[in-house]
């Protein structure tokens, strides 16, 4: 198994776009998400100097107020990225910048809605939302989290309530949905890429429910044929000492049977971060 000197990361540049950024897939505009997450790879595997035209993209994309958002073009839509742009400015020693987006994170909130008989999760518990002004979902509250906990921010209350709110959304059998467990009385299906990030945000805050969640994604593994779910399971796996050589092999194969038409390059990064075996989401 290859190490991360033996990454091959140089050739994913030859996916940008002449404006320095990445987008999802060749031919499409750039996107922030697949360009930050590409940073934080190549941040993993040590090669932070080839990644500079992605970090030149990155801060020349940052709104005034510390946030990024889905594109230069849409700069106040998917303000969710900003998580991920606190992150690589973390890891990038970038402080003023981390700070900026730090302190834009903890200003937004997601919407408290009334209880009801429809579902059974705590309603006002306040996270973050994929979209401001609405209500709060797993995965934007763990990456916000993955971002407050790299900052020394775990114990602000705003975090607090965010791992409550992670801890309340678990499915009872384990594994998360993307906000619910139980609707009009039907339990939902968990979802492996979700589990495993909401896993990543709580770290070692419950031990019961970390071990618990941990079994179901390592049963689940003959079922993972999904490079984003493989990624994510690696890095959770790798963050809590659970064998990898299984997953690291999977995920080694599925980028080497990638074809270039077929690349998304955001699923792409996450699995190039899991087998760089650098810790660049936590600590």
């Amino acid at each position: 198994m290859p190490d991360k000197s033996e990454l091959q990361l140089d050739p994913y540049l030859n996916g940008l776009n002449p404006d320095g950024g990445l987008p999802y897939a060749p031919g499409m505009p750039t996107f922030s998400e697949p360009t930050l997450l590409m940073t934080m790879a190549f941040i993993a595997a040590n090669k932070t100097k080839q990644a500079q035209p992605l970090i030149e993209w990155i801060l020349k994309t940052r709104n005034p107020n510390g946030s990024i958002g889905l594109s230069r073009e849409f700069p106040r839509e998917g303000i969710w990225n900003t998580s991920l742009l606190a992150i690589v400015m973390h890891q990038l020693g970038r402080q003023a910048e981390r700070d900026a987006a730090v302190e834009f994170i903890l200003r937004l909130k997601s919407i408290q809605l009334n209880q009801s008989q429809d579902n059974d999760i705590n309603t006002r518990l306040v996270g973050w939302p994929w979209v401001p002004g609405t209500f709060g979902w797993v995965e934007p509250t763990a990456w916000a989290l993955l971002s407050l906990t790299l900052a020394k921010k775990a114990d602000h209350p705003r975090a607090r309530e965010g791992f409550y709110l992670l801890e309340d959304r678990c499915i009872p059998g384990g594994g998360w949905n993307y906000g619910n467990r139980v609707v009009f009385g039907h339990t939902l299906m968990p979802f492996w890429d979700t589990s495993a990030l909401a896993l990543l945000a709580l770290g070692d805050r419950n031990p019961d429910l970390t071990k618990m969640n941990l079994d179901f994604l390592e049963k689940s593994l003959p079922e993972i044929h999904s490079l984003l779910s493989a990624a994510f399971i690696c890095l959770c796996f790798s963050r809590f000492g659970r064998r990898t050589e299984e997953i690291r092999n999977r995920l080694k194969t599925m980028l080497e049977n990638t074809e270039k038409e077929n690349q998304n390059f955001a699923h792409s990064a996450l699995a190039l971060t899991a087998l760089a075996q650098k810790r660049v989401l936590t600590p």
